[in-house]
């Protein structure tokens, strides 16, 4: 018998739009894109 609880799966990744611009950072997409892959690795 199982005493362990089972993980929940992880969500879908969600796109946004090619027309979706920060606000109001200004940033680019590649630029939040390069923020995100220097922080997570």
């Amino acid at each position: 018998m199982r005493t362990q609880k089972l993980t929940q799966p992880a969500p879908a990744i969600v796109r946004s739009s090619q027309e979706w611009k920060p606000e109001p950072c200004g940033l680019t997409r590649e630029q939040i894109r390069a923020i995100i892959i220097e922080q997570i690795g």
